[in-house]
């Protein structure tokens, strides 16, 4: 998919029309469901075997060109974008199941047919917004009484993008690797919205309350991941970043001196581009031959137990496709550059390749120069993605990377 040249504004703007759209779309449903139009049959054990388990479908592994992006952050994992936030270890704003304003007024609207459709195990529905959640997705704590008869501490989510209502279930039987799900289907009162209603984790994200340690406790949550999906079919392809067009734009912000230290970084891309067909050939070769979780980050893991226990669990798997575990390792790596303090010595990337030879799962002999092509179009794209990396440090710590392979 080639890059399209944005100014921080006009992504800002892409990014409120995608959500306005979607909330448009959730809206309609919103309305047969609670006025007076003809409404559609409500699942029933006679259409599935479970109504709490709606069956998946094949592509629901499989990434679709059409669907929106959620914008340049992801420079090595650029994949169909999500309208949800990621879970969260403590409410950051709530009601009742009918209380709250625009976002919790759309969780009353769908919450008596979700209530209807959970047949009584689903109560005391809280709904919430955290500070980096993005899109017009409803997230909210409740009690659910699971298969025991027990009730438990939940996170209800909906809608849930296709392909990770599908991880978050395809790995339940694999230990410590995702939390626990209770309940999901694809549909709510008979309408196309997928939702799933999960295990609450009480500790997390991983952070440095865990002095250090989350970093193991990530690596390791990855590596269970690469085993337990080792055995599923692969599916789609790998997605691929129009580099050329990313130096373009990355040059274009540093002549409008849109970047601090922009006559270094001018010079920087100037010598960059003599290397950039080599970047890019390496990092073509690379295999793709197994699955990557896409956007792996310590926002995207959470504990059962306080600081500094774990194991560590995995969600938001709406970017999972079929790749090389090498993007993994640059996109987690390429977050700290500006924080190698916090890493007090470890190598992110050389981690998490300890960790799938640990498993007798392949690394590649040639992964160290893929690790290098990857941190050198990371670090020469910084300025093209100034919206979602646009902190000095950052910038900075980004340009020596650079030079670094100059």
């Amino acid at each position: 998919m080639s890059d399209r040249s944005m100014t921080g504004d006009s992504l800002e703007t892409d990014r409120l029309a995608a959500e306005l759209q979607v909330s448009s779309t959730r809206a309609a449903a919103v309305s047969a469901v609670s006025h007076d139009l003809p409404q559609p049959t409500r699942v029933t054990a006679s259409q599935y075997a479970d109504p709490l388990h709606a069956p998946l479908r094949d592509e629901e592994l499989v990434q679709h060109e059409s669907s929106p992006l959620p914008g340049d952050g992801h420079l090595l994992n650029e994949t169909p974008g999500k309208f949800e936030g990621q879970m969260p270890g403590a409410a950051s704003g709530g009601g009742t199941s009918g209380g709250g304003g625009g976002h919790g007024g759309i969780g009353q609207m769908l919450a008596p047919a979700l209530l209807a459709q959970c047949d009584g195990r689903l109560s005391d529905i809280h709904w919430f917004r955290t500070d980096w959640q993005r899109g017009g997705a409803l997230t909210g704590y409740a009690k659910f009484i699971d298969d025991a008869g027990v009730t438990q501490d939940a996170v209800l989510k909906m809608p849930v993008p296709p392909c990770e209502r599908h991880w978050l279930v395809e790995l339940q039987n694999a230990p410590d690797v995702v939390p626990k799900v209770y309940a999901h289907s694809d549909m709510i009162g008979g309408y196309d919205l997928a939702w799933v209603i999960m295990e609450r984790l009480p500790h997390g994200p991983l952070s440095p309350s865990w002095a250090g340690v989350e970093f193991d406790l990530l690596a390791q949550a990855a590596g269970r991941f690469y085993e337990a999906s080792a055995t599923v079919p692969l599916r789609g392809g790998r997605r691929e970043r129009d580099w050329l067009a990313m130096y373009e734009k990355a040059r274009r912000h540093v002549l409008d001196r849109a970047v601090p230290d922009a006559q270094r970084w001018k010079a920087a891309l100037k010598k960059a581009h003599r290397r950039l067909d080599k970047w890019i050939a390496v990092w073509d070769e690379r295999p793709s031959d197994h699955w990557v979780h896409g956007d792996l980050h310590l926002g995207n893991a959470m504990t059962r137990c306080g600081p500094p226990g774990g194991p560590a669990l995995l969600f938001d798997f709406a970017w999972t496709r079929v790749g090389n575990w090498i993007e993994d390792g640059v996109y987690l790596e390429h977050l700290f550059w500006a924080q190698r303090e916090r890493l007090n010595g470890r190598k992110l990337i050389s981690m998490l390749a300890h960790q799938r030879r640990d498993r007798g799962l392949p690394v590649g002999e040639d992964w160290p120069q893929l690790a290098d092509a990857g941190r050198a179009l990371m670090a020469m794209s910084t300025p093209a993605t100034l919206y979602d990396h646009g902190n000095a440090p950052h910038i900075a710590a980004s340009l020596e990377v650079l030079e670094r392979y100059l």
